[in-house]
Order: C-alpha cells, then structure tokens, then sequence
C-alpha cells in the first residue's frame, strides 16, 4: 500500500484543481470586481461561502499576494493578463481549504507540536548555506507561523486523504517499463555540442575586398593557433566580434536546428578539438572549435526507472487526492457574492 507523503497545501490544490474541473460548472466564473456586490468590497466582505464558512475579500488578497510573491522571487514578471488567474486559483484554492479544515475538524485530527518541529528541521536542512530559514521565507512572502500552519494543515491532510482513499498500490518495474515502452519520445538525447568560436563580423554595407582581407586575417589566426603561439581562448579575447569572446569564444552546449545552417554543418561534421576552416555565415567569418559532442539517442530504461516509479506514485496520489476532494466539493454549497443573501 502506496503512504501518502507530507504535501504542501499549495501543491496539494494546485493538484486537485485539475481534477474538480466538472464541479466547476456550478460555480459562476464571474470575478470579484464583476460582483453585483453593491459596494467595492473591503477586506471584511464576505466573497464566498462555503457550507456557511465565509471566504472574505481580505483572504482572497492574503492568497493572491503570496502568490505573485513566490512567483516574483524565481525572477519571473508577472504579465497583467495573470491578475485574474492568480484572482481565480486563490478562491478555488480557499474552497477546498474550506472544504478540508472541515473534514478535518471532524474526522478530529491533532497534529503534535514534536511533528511540526521534525519537519521544519527537514525543511531547514534545505536552505541553501548562509541563509536563515526566515529569510527564505520571507523572500516568499511567508513568515515561521505561517509555514507551521501550513505544515500542520499539510500533516492533518494526509492523515484525512489515508484515511479516506482507496488503498494505493506501488508502482512497479513492469508498470515503469509500459510507461518507457508508450512514451519513447520523452526519453529521446538530442543530439547537441559544445563549441567555442571567433568571429570576425561583418559590416553594414561591406565590400568584397574588405570582406576578404577579414577572412585573411582570420585565416592568419588560425594559422597562430595551430602552430601553438596562441591559444583559441586568448585569440577569442583578443580579436573575437562576438560578446562569447570575453569567455574564450565559448557558446556553450547547443542542439541541432539553434545555429544557422553553415555553422551547424561546421560543428556537427567537424573533429573534436580541432580548430575547423575558416566558413562564412550571415554574420561574417568564423572558425570553430568543437569541444565535446553527443550524438544523441535513447536514455535506457535502466537510467530512468526510479524516477518513472516516482512519477507513477506521484499521479496515482494526486488522482486519489482530486477524486476525493471532488467529492467534497460535489457534496458541498458554495454561494458567491452575487448569490449571498445580505445579512
């Protein structure tokens, strides 16, 4: 029988929100600010109710702020078009949270403190060095409190998803090998390279003879490099067009189909270390050095078996955990703004 492991509360319903997609039909997709609410809502209106349970404006706006937060601190830009989808995951999100602190509170489960401690030592283990766990929180957006809360509603759902699903089986080798057999294209090696390069650019409005005394000239530095008075990395440094100069010309590992055609012939044909013939490109003369090349292929079964029995375990939780929660939320009544008679 497959134990559910700890899941954060934020995996768990972004998980699940794929599931219950169905049930969303009875639920209006208009977003707050198209309420027929009569006032613009303050923190204290009620947006939701769930079973009875308010969902207020000010928790939607806790939701959506942690949100944007984490999405922020990976780097990434959050497009304007995404304010109403974030708008939107938190309120699914608030539902099904509803839905579980209520079974929860029935089924009676108590998580211990010495649990809460053990996993934040767990998670401590994780923070990269010279960072304390409070700054990695707070660059989430997320202070200590709120990570135990969670942890202590992540503990409390797995003990209620155990003890209301079906007993899971473990994934074995002949389910990992069928998934490797029926999906050959996800264990495909590209073939790719790595490769430095010098480049003597073209420019605007460049004649014949201006052109060719820049492939002499690089032909001269070859010619250096072979004999050993310099280095491709310093001739790079020295007289390369191209910003990868500063670091010895090197482009770094590349695949087939992302250089233009003469120069992707050149690296995939040539001899490996060797430094190649001068070849033209649109952008001007080059000479190439490859430094390692792998002709792709398939990933054996053998490399990747663990992590397809992992993947096999882990969707076959997340399918139980979303058919159970669409059960509660099919069983459930959820009003929205529009339809919450005034008090």
């Amino acid at each position: 029988m497959k134990t559910f492991k700890t899941l954060s509360i934020t995996a768990l319903l972004l998980a699940a929100s794929t599931t219950h997609a169905a049930s969303e039909a009875e639920i209006p997709a208009t977003s707050v600010t198209e309420s027929t609410v009569a006032a613009a809502p303050t923190a204290d209106t009620v947006i939701i109710r769930v079973n009875g349970e308010s969902i207020t404006q000010g928790e939607i706006d806790s939701m959506v702020k942690m949100g944007l937060q984490q999405f922020q601190a990976r780097g990434q830009a959050v497009p304007p078009e995404m304010q109403s989808m974030f708008l939107k995951q938190a309120e699914e999100n608030l539902i099904t949270q509803k839905l579980i602190s209520a079974e929860v509170a029935k089924s009676e489960i108590l998580i211990s403190e010495e649990s809460v401690d053990s996993t934040i030592k767990q998670i401590e283990g994780s923070v990269p060095n010279g960072m304390t766990l409070e700054a990695a929180l707070s660059a989430q957006g997320m202070s200590l409190e709120e990570l135990k809360d969670n942890i202590k509603a992540d503990l409390a759902a797995r003990e209620l998803f155990e003890a209301n699903t079906d007993a899971i089986e473990e994934a074995s080798e002949t389910d990992a090998q069928a998934f490797y057999d029926g999906n050959a294209q996800q264990f495909a090696k590209p073939e790719n390279a790595a490769a430095s390069h010098i480049l003597l650019a073209f420019d605007e409005g460049e004649d014949g003879e201006a052109k060719a005394a820049k492939k002499a000239q690089l032909e001269g530095i070859r010619a250096e490099i072979i004999a050993e008075k310099t280095t491709f990395e310093d001739a790079a440094k020295a007289h390369s067009g191209c910003p990868s100069g500063a670091q010895g010309g090197s482009l770094g590992e590349f695949g087939r189909g992302q250089m233009v055609p003469e120069f992707e012939t050149a690296v995939f044909d040539q001899e490996i270390n060797s430094v190649g013939e001068v070849i033209e490109t649109s952008f001007g003369y080059h000479i190439i050095k490859v430094t390692n090349r792998n002709e792709g292929g398939t990933t054996a079964f053998d490399e990747v078996k663990e992590q397809i029995i992992a993947y096999l375990n882990q969707t076959a939780q997340d399918e139980a955990i979303g058919a159970y929660i669409k059960t509660l939320r099919d069983g459930a009544t959820i009003e929205r703004a529009e339809a919450i008679p005034a008090s």
